[in-house]
Parts: C-alpha cells; sequence; structure tokens
C-alpha cells in the first residue's frame, strides 16, 4: 500500500507516465474476482497465455480489437471541465495499481502530486 503520508490528488500521472501500470500481468486470483464480479468489460482486456498444466500468465490491458499493447491505461479518464482523473475501476484495480506508489521516489520519478 501508499506511504502514509501519500494523499491522492487524482493527476493521472501515475497511470499516464509509469509504463508497468498498464503493460503488465495479473494473477489468477486478480482474474477470479473479475469473474466473479461479472465484469468481462475488464477481462476483455486480458490476454491469458498457457504455460502449461495449470499455469498462466495474464497479460493486462490488450486492446480488444487489436491485440496490441495499449499506449496508456483504458481505464483512465480525465474529469470534464477539471484537471483530475478518476480510475473507471477504482474498487477492482489491479494490486500493482493499488500499491502505488511504493515511496516518495517511486512517484517523484512520475510526475506524482500525492506528497505536495
Amino acid at each position: 500500500m501508499p506511504p502514509k503520508t501519500f494523499k491522492c490528488k487524482q493527476c493521472g500521472n501515475c497511470c499516464i507516465n509509469l509504463s508497468d501500470a498498464f503493460q503488465t500481468s495479473v494473477s489468477d486470483e486478480e482474474i477470479a474476482l473479475w469473474e466473479i464480479e461479472g465484469r468481462y468489460d475488464i477481462l476483455e482486456w486480458v490476454n491469458s497465455i498457457h504455460l502449461g498444466e495449470e499455469h498462466y500468465i495474464h497479460d493486462i490491458w490488450i486492446n480488444p480489437k487489436t491485440g496490441d499493447d495499449v499506449s496508456r491505461c483504458p481505464w483512465l479518464r480525465k474529469l470534464p471541465k477539471q484537471d483530475k482523473y478518476i480510475c473507471r475501476i477504482q474498487d477492482l484495480k489491479p494490486t500493482h495499481c493499488q500499491r502505488y506508489p511504493q515511496s516518495r521516489k517511486h512517484a517523484e520519478e512520475t510526475g506524482c502530486r500525492g506528497f505536495e
């Protein structure tokens, strides 16, 4: 989880400037949660690669129309007439997103304003 002194300012820099925010993989448990919640809108952006037996890697944010990696998170939306962003899957976002930032340095590297 983020450090206790961190307060999200909804600047969106974590999702815009951090490449592994949108080019990474999720766990089997996260896939199962999205299935249980019926979030097929999220699941269509996942490419599950079978590695043998019961092992998979689940690459996320793969464009369902083209099969290509996206250039930024598909769930990030700018609020109208504001300099703020929201995550459209806030309650179900991947663990690596929930843990951002891991440190003040991590935030500063992406232009995050959450420690101001």
